[in-house]
């Protein structure tokens, strides 16, 4: 796919239904995977082309999630106890220093073990389920951590950023409800809340914005089948995606590289949908990149495919440890 920045939002969808297919050169960038108290940074351009030798590796011990800002040229990594943000200026394909961080602390009684990112507009936010607190923070890593009002949310909830109105909305998911409300007031506006049907009877498993169209991307199970619940304007829809026999299954969307359901196999969303691929296997992280191509884990063996026109196994390769979170960063 040719190479491809950020545009307005008016342009993206001519851009995606122009693109026919991958082609040189590659957009520059870097893969980071972290896991088993490691980031794991890997030319992007590599991986597509069957080789997984890190260019550079950082030892964060009780690593548990991680996420990339292009606009604000910053890695994310959240732990236990605190959040770090890291400058991207100076990463290479061929070099990733590792400044001093900026920090920020949660307080003494929150273990976030467990917890995982969104990235909104100008705020990060960081949910610890198992202590059931979820937190805000400048995208900047400027400030201090901002306490988001959970009242009435149960523990099993997932959270997003939801922008509307110039506000940054909390986004929330339960097994009977999709909807969204000002982060610091649960009675505030602008807010709406949708009863899911089907209701789920497994997760919520994950919850994120497409950024492109303005709306909320949820999963959640029936006993029978893996539903995708969509949240666009006032309306609320769902429909079966993946294979049968539900499993956890996880979300990775980008703007410009496309939108994919993983789990039991995956399956294309968007730009173009897909019928369910490689349903025999079971994926435990993914990512889209801004390039079009789908970077999927299955233990400590990495899957890529190429999205464009339509799905196209390259290559699967091992990595020699298990990543649960990925990120892709432009780089010059």
């Amino acid at each position: 796919m040719k190479k491809l920045w950020p545009l307005p939002l008016a342009l993206l969808g001519l851009i995606l239904s122009a693109c026919t297919g991958s082609q040189e050169p590659p957009l520059p960038a870097l893969v980071a995977m972290g896991g088993e108290g490691e980031v794991r940074f890997f030319r992007a351009r590599d991986l597509q082309g069957g080789t997984a030798s890190p260019v550079g590796i950082w030892n964060t011990p009780s690593l548990q999630d991680l996420a990339h800002s292009q606009t604000f040229g910053r890695l994310y990594l959240l732990f236990p106890d605190r959040l770090e943000a890291y400058s991207t200026q100076g990463f290479t394909e061929d070099a990733v220093p590792q400044p001093a961080p900026t920090q920020a602390a949660f307080p003494n009684d929150v273990d976030c073990t467990g917890g995982y990112l969104r990235l909104g507009q100008n705020r990060l936010l960081a949910h610890c389920p198992g202590a059931g607190r979820a937190f805000l923070w400048s995208l900047d890593a400027s400030g201090n951590l901002e306490l988001a009002d959970l009242t009435g949310l149960p523990r099993e909830v997932r959270l997003a950023l939801f922008p509307q109105g110039g506000q940054e909305l909390l986004a929330y998911m339960t097994r009977e409800a999709l909807g969204y409300r000002p982060p610091q007031n649960p009675s505030g506006t602008p807010s709406l809340e949708k009863p899911l049907d089907p209701q789920a009877s497994q997760g919520p498993y994950d919850l994120q914005l497409d950024r492109l169209r303005g709306r909320l991307l949820g999963l959640a199970a029936t006993l029978a089948e893996v539903q995708l619940y969509t949240l666009e304007g006032e309306s609320l829809s769902s429909r079966k995606v993946l294979a049968d026999f539900p499993r956890p299954s996880r979300l990775a969307l980008d703007p410009v590289g496309g939108g994919v359901a993983y789990g039991q196999g995956f399956q294309v969303l968007f730009p173009r949908e897909s019928p369910v691929q490689r349903q025999f296997h079971t994926y435990t992280a993914g990512l889209v990149g801004q390039d079009g191509y789908l970077y999927l884990v299955q233990g400590q063996t990495l899957e890529v495919h190429d999205l464009v026109p339509s799905p196209a196994f390259l290559g699967r390769q091992a990595l020699d440890f298990s990543p649960t979170s990925l990120a892709f960063i432009p780089v010059e």
